[in-house]
């Protein structure tokens, strides 16, 4: 059963251990924290609270998070057992959902896993920087560049996280934190010259943001030894375009 913001009360229809476990990937980002912050707290951090009493009262023995790379915040060591230091609201509210999910689970019986995603892109995307980036150069609009494109970012396919996902749901983990991503980092200016390359010049505006993420690139040992899988290349993708 597919469940989403406007069908939300078909989870009080659900009988007692009808299903065995609950995805939980919703997220807002379309509004602004900063002019609607309880509209955000609310899609953002409600939801989940309200997923998990669901899971309690229904007797739903199994819940997945979707959570974000944003938790790790400015540093190169993305251990999962490495203390989250965010430094983005996003990777605040992630952070904050991740403990809640790890408490309330823990109090009440429930196994948890806890899937950390890298930069996604593919799919119906309106979102990642790849598909602003080959929008901007399609359409004929003005990127805007941080910081020359020197910040590096680890790209998986939205498809290719579907696939890992499906084969660690047959894994029967129990309480765990998993990064996916494909292990390998992209520097931004490198995405706008690839796409520059089939689609023509892009218009740039020069930027500087002194709170971006310099590099970003999951550590996947532990992802390794649990599935075999490979990534599609970001490159590969572009020209594909």
């Amino acid at each position: 059963m597919t469940v989403n913001r406007d069908n939300w009360t078909n989870f009080n229809n659900i009988g007692l251990s009808e299903y065995n476990s609950v995805i939980h990937c919703a997220y807002d980002l379309k509004k602004n924290l900063n002019e609607f912050p309880d509209d955000v707290l609310n899609s953002n951090i409600v939801t989940t609270a309200k997923l998990l009493r669901i899971c309690k009262e229904k007797k739903i023995a199994n819940f997945y998070f979707i959570s974000s790379c944003s938790v790790y915040g400015d540093s190169s060591n993305s251990s999962e057992e490495k203390p989250c230091i965010p430094i983005t609201m996003n990777g605040h509210i992630k952070a904050f959902n991740e403990e809640l999910v790890k408490t309330f689970c823990k109090a009440n019986n429930i196994n948890f896993v806890i899937f950390r995603v890298f930069n996604s892109y593919g799919g119906e995307d309106h979102f990642s920087v790849v598909q602003k980036i080959i929008t901007c150069s399609k359409e004929h609009k003005e990127f805007n560049l941080m910081n020359d494109g020197l910040a590096e970012r680890d790209f998986i396919h939205i498809d290719d996280v579907a696939q890992i996902i499906h084969i660690l749901l047959d894994k029967n983990l129990k309480n765990e934190v998993i990064n996916i991503g494909s292990g390998n980092s992209v520097k931004i200016i490198d995405l706008v010259n690839a796409v520059e390359n089939v689609h023509g010049k892009i218009l740039i505006n020069h930027q500087t943001n002194s709170t971006e993420t310099i590099y970003s690139r999951a550590n996947i040992t532990k992802l390794k030894k649990l599935a075999l899988f490979k990534c599609r290349n970001i490159l590969d993708f572009i020209k594909e375009q």
